[in-house]
Order: structure tokens, then C-alpha cells, then sequence
């Protein structure tokens, strides 16, 4: 069975009973942490996603039905494949910094990315009925996360993991997220067809936590359903690497001092990088 290297403790793997999940992220490049394991109510997951909802029609005009979908044309990509991405949301409420800090959530990127990452972006995905004349199979095409990396890629040390908090149920139909198991060994791009071919979806409740590593191809499926399909993500990368959104110096101190892991959301964000010139200095 394929494992990665305890870059972590892994005494924090033992004590939050984390050891099959860690296991699967070997062997499958991917794994689904329950809602019963992460410990935390429906109602955070409800407000969560009443807030991303709020959020995305207070910046585009739109109004988001979670049964009905959304009311008007938001043009562009979002028309073409059904789908639009709302970022920086960290210091939009509680909720989002929860995530960030959650003690599953960080033991596990620990465990693949080591002790010191980053947060790379973190965004909501709002996802309704693929429009009739997009073709393909999938909404998101199959890709790693890693892709910019020259292979061949090292999976026991990824550069990148990722994490979707589902705000709502994922089914094939409903657009699933969908992955390839055990590609992250390949340690290579995935050509289009056969990561379709190979791609099963992920299935699993609102209130689950899906984490995969940068290797793993991946992507979503059509989806099927009137309504919306609802998630968090969250890109994660080493510190070497230059994170895709700069948090750093975006956060306000009342954020970092209503965490409960400040330290750890102080390091995410970059804010322990003490030695940089930034440009308001100069």
C-alpha cells in the first residue's frame, strides 16, 4: 500500500483519529473526512452556506435559489459552463477562518505538505445546470493541481493540496467532483480522454471534507439538476511556492485575534515571513 512520509506529527493523526484517512491519501490521492469526524453541527454548514450565497449576490446582482438556481445571465465563462468562482471571502465572516483552522483540515495538509504551508487561494464554488450547449462530459476539465510543475512529479512530497468543504450534496448528477484513484503514482499530466475515461465521481454528503493532493487528477462532472451545488475550496501550497492570492497584509488583526489558532492563520497567510520588503516600504 502506498503511503506518504509523516511530514506531520503523527501522534495529531492518532489523536484525531485521522490514520484511514491519511492511509487513503497514500493509496488513492484522495480521501472524504465525514461531517461526524470533522465534529461540527449542521447549522455551521447551513450558515456557511447561507453566507457564500449572500455574498456572491451582494458582488454580482444575481439572486441564488438553492432549489431554482440563479435568476439572470452572469455572461461570460461563468454563461458557458455553469458555474462561477467568489473569492476572498477569509474576513467575510467567522465561518471561512473556522475552515482555515480547523484541526482536521490542518493535520492533514500537514501531513502532506510538512508543517510550514501556505494558503494559495481560497474561493466558493456555485455551481448550477450545465447549459445544454456545453458538450463535454465534464464542467471542469481533468487536471492536477501541480500541472505547472515539471513531471515527473514526486507524490510521496506534493507541492499542492487542495480541500472542498461540501455546503451541499454531491451525486454524479448534481455535478460531482470527480477523480482518477491512485493517479497521483503516475507522478504525469493527464491527457483529457483518459482521465475521463478512468474518472469516477466523488459521492458524499453536505458537511463532508474532501482533501487531495496536488498529483491527483481531477475535475467535476456536468451537472444534471436544476438547483445549485455548493463548496469551499481551498489550494494549499509549500512555501517555496508563490501562492496564486496574496493574503499577506490583507488581514485585518481582528481576525487573526478572534482565531483559535492564530498562529497557524498567521502562517498560512504569510504573515510569519518577517524578512520580506514589501512595496508600501519602500
Amino acid at each position: 500500500m502506498a503511503e506518504l512520509p509523516q511530514e506531520a506529527d503523527p501522534a495529531k493523526l492518532t489523536r484525531l483519529g485521522l490514520e484511514t484517512y491519511a492511509r487513503e491519501l497514500g493509496e488513492y490521492g484522495l480521501t472524504v473526512v465525514p461531517q461526524s469526524v470533522l465534529g461540527l453541527p449542521d447549522e455551521f454548514f447551513t450558515h456557511l452556506r447561507d453566507t457564500v450565497l449572500a455574498v456572491a449576490e451582494q458582488r454580482t446582482g444575481a439572486h441564488f435559489d438553492l432549489n431554482r438556481g440563479l435568476d439572470r445571465s452572469l455572461g461570460g465563462r461563468p454563461n458557458e459552463i455553469g458555474h462561477v468562482v467568489i473569492t476572498h471571502l477569509v474576513d467575510q465572516d467567522p465561518a471561512f477562518e473556522q475552515l482555515l483552522t480547523h484541526p482536521v483540515k490542518k493535520a492533514l495538509m500537514s501531513h502532506l505538505l510538512g508543517e510550514t504551508h501556505r494558503l494559495s487561494n481560497s474561493s466558493a464554488w456555485i455551481k448550477w445546470q450545465t447549459p445544454d450547449d456545453w458538450e463535454k462530459v465534464m464542467s471542469t476539465g481533468m487536471h492536477a493541481d501541480q500541472s505547472r510543475i515539471p513531471t515527473p512529479w514526486n507524490w510521496r512530497a506534493p507541492h499542492i493540496a487542495n480541500m472542498n468543504w461540501l455546503l451541499t450534496d454531491y451525486t454524479r448528477e448534481n455535478g460531482a467532483f470527480s477523480y482518477v484513484p491512485g493517479s497521483h503514482l503516475e507522478q504525469r499530466f493527464p491527457p483529457e480522454q483518459e482521465a475521463m475515461d478512468r474518472a469516477v465521481p466523488v459521492e458524499a454528503p453536505a458537511g463532508s471534507l474532501v482533501i487531495f493532493q496536488g498529483c491527483t487528477w481531477h475535475g467535476s462532472y456536468r451537472k444534471e439538476t436544476p438547483g445549485l451545488r455548493i463548496s469551499m475550496h481551498g489550494i494549499h501550497c509549500r512555501p517555496y511556492i508563490l501562492p496564486g492570492h496574496d493574503f499577506q497584509g490583507q488581514i485585518s488583526d481582528e481576525v487573526y485575534a478572534a482565531s483559535s489558532d492564530p498562529d497557524y492563520l498567521r502562517m498560512i497567510m504569510r504573515e510569519d515571513e518577517t524578512m520580506l520588503v514589501r512595496l508600501a516600504d519602500i
